[in-house]
C-alpha cells in the first residue's frame, strides 16, 4: 500500500457511511485498471448489469463506489472502492462476500485491506479478551507468552493428557490441541477435552503454574460451534477454529454471543490457497490480521518466515500491525507466529514482532530433551531472557 495513504484513507472512512476496500489490479493501463475496478465495484454489490439498476436508488446507494485509482508499480493499480453497511446488515459472512465474493475468482485482483466506519463499531466489536484479556488469564503481563501444542495424530487420549500436565508443570502457558484433532476414535472430541482439562488442573495443584488449554472445535457445519459450547461445559481454557476450513461465521458468532466467554484462538489451516499469491488473494495483513481481529479472534496463529513455509518477514510483520493497530477502539489481538518455530529464532521474533506476541512451538519443543517438563522449563526461560 506504498502508494496509497492507509491512516487518511482510515481517517476519511470514519467520517463516512460507507466502508472502504483496496484492492489490488495487475492491468497493463490506466484504463483497462479503470474498467476492472468498475466491475470490481458491481461484481461485489448488485451483480448484474448495470442498466438494470441505472437511475434508481439501488445505483446510487447499493453499487460499489470507486473513491480513488492508483498507480501501484508497474502494470499494478490500487483501487479503493467503498460499499454501504446497509448491504451487509449484521452478517459476518455477508461482509466478506461484500469484500472479496465473486471478484476472488478474476485473475489478477488482490484484496489488500479495508477500513471502516464508526458505525460499524457496533455490528462487528471485534475480539472479547483481546491481548490484556489473554494476559490476565495466563498472568503473563509482560513479554511474549510460551504456547505448545499436542500432537501428533494418533496419540491416545491418555497420552495426549500427560503431555498437558508435563507442558503445563513445565511453566507453558497456553497449550492447545492440534489442528488435526477432531474426533477420531482414538482421541474422541469430549473425552480429550475432559481428559486434557483435568490434567491443566492438576498440574495447577502440583506445580501452580496456571496455563489455558485451548481445544480443537472444527468441525462440519454447526458442528464447530456445537463442540465450541461442548468444550467451554468441559472446562477448556478457549477454543480454536480454522476459519479456512470452518468460515469466519463460527467465530464471530462465538465472540458476539454474551454467553460465551472464552478467548478464540484462529488457526491457519487451508488458509494457503487465499494468502500466498501475489497474484490473487488476500493479504496475510487482511486475512490474519484485519479478518481476524474484526471476527472475534482473540489470538491470530499465522505461519512465520524462518520456519517452514513461505510468508515474508514484511507479510508477518504487517499480521502483527494489524492485530494491534487502531481499529475504531476494538481490542487488540495476540499474533501467533508459528510453523516450525525453534528457541534460537527467539530473539529475531521479538524484534520483529515485539513483546506482545505468543510464540507458538510445536515439534520443536515436544523433540527438545527426554524431558518434556524439563523442555518446556528451558523454552520459557529463553523468553524470559527477551523481557526487560
Amino acid at each position: 500500500m506504498d502508494s496509497l495513504d492507509f491512516a487518511k484513507l482510515h481517517a476519511d472512512c470514519e467520517t463516512s457511511h460507507r466502508f472502504m476496500v483496496i484492492y489490488r489490479i495487475y492491468s497493463r493501463s490506466w484504463n483497462e485498471a479503470k474498467a476492472a475496478a468498475w466491475n470490481i465495484a458491481i461484481e461485489q454489490s448488485v451483480e448484474c448489469p448495470y442498466c438494470m439498476v441505472e437511475g434508481t436508488t439501488i445505483a446510487d446507494t447499493i453499487v460499489g463506489k470507486i473513491e480513488q485509482l492508483s498507480p501501484d508499480g508497474p502494470e499494478h493499480y490500487l483501487s479503493v472502492i467503498s460499499y454501504t453497511p446497509e448491504a451487509v446488515g449484521a452478517e459476518f459472512t455477508e461482509f466478506i462476500n461484500m469484500l472479496f465474493g465473486n471478484s476472488s475468482l478474476q485473475k489478477g485482483v488482490r484484496l489488500i485491506a479495508f477500513c471502516l466506519p464508526d458505525e460499524m463499531n457496533h455490528t462487528f466489536p471485534g475480539p472479547r479478551f483481546g491481548q490484556d484479556g489473554i494476559r490476565q488469564l495466563t498472568g503473563i503481563h509482560q513479554g511474549p507468552i510460551l504456547m505448545s501444542a499436542i500432537k501428533p495424530l494418533g496419540t491416545p487420549v491418555s497420552r495426549l493428557a500427560r503431555m498437558v500436565y508435563d507442558l503445563a508443570c513445565g511453566g507453558c502457558s497456553i497449550i492447545k490441541d492440534d489442528h488435526n484433532l477432531f474426533n477420531q476414535t482414538y482421541a474422541p472430541f469430549e473425552e480429550r477435552v475432559r481428559a486434557c482439562v483435568e490434567a491443566v488442573n492438576a498440574a495447577y495443584e502440583d506445580s501452580g503454574n496456571r496455563a489455558l488449554y485451548v481445544a480443537n472445535c472444527n468441525g462440519d457445519g454447526e458442528e464447530s460451534i456445537q463442540r465450541a459450547w461442548k468444550a467451554r461445559e468441559l472446562g477448556a481454557d478457549g477454543v480454536m477454529i480454522s476459519p479456512g476450513l470452518c468460515g469466519f461465521g463460527p467465530l464471530f458468532r462465538l465472540s458476539s454471543n454474551p454467553d460465551f466467554s472464552l478467548p478464540l484462538f484462529l488457526h491457519p489451516s487451508f488458509a494457503g490457497p487465499l494468502t500466498a499469491s501475489d497474484e490473487a488473494g488476500i493479504t496475510p495483513f487482511c486475512y490474519f490480521g484485519q479478518l481476524a481481529r474484526l471476527s472475534g479472534a482473540d489470538a491470530s496463529v499465522f505461519t512465520s518466515f524462518s520456519g517452514r513455509f513461505s510468508y515474508t518477514r514484511e507479510e508477518c510483520q504487517s499480521i502483527a500491525r494489524a492485530a494491534g493497530m487502531d481499529m475504531n477502539g476494538r481490542k487488540s489481538m495476540f499474533p501467533v507466529p508459528a510453523g516450525g518455530m525453534k528457541w534460537q529464532l527467539f530473539p529475531v521474533m521479538h524484534e520483529t514482532y515485539g513483546a506482545n506476541t505468543i510464540f507458538l512451538v510445536g515439534g520443536n519443543l515436544l523433540t527438545h530433551s527426554d524431558s518434556l517438563k524439563d523442555s518446556a522449563r528451558f523454552f520459557r526461560a529463553e523468553i524470559d531472557k527477551l523481557n526487560p
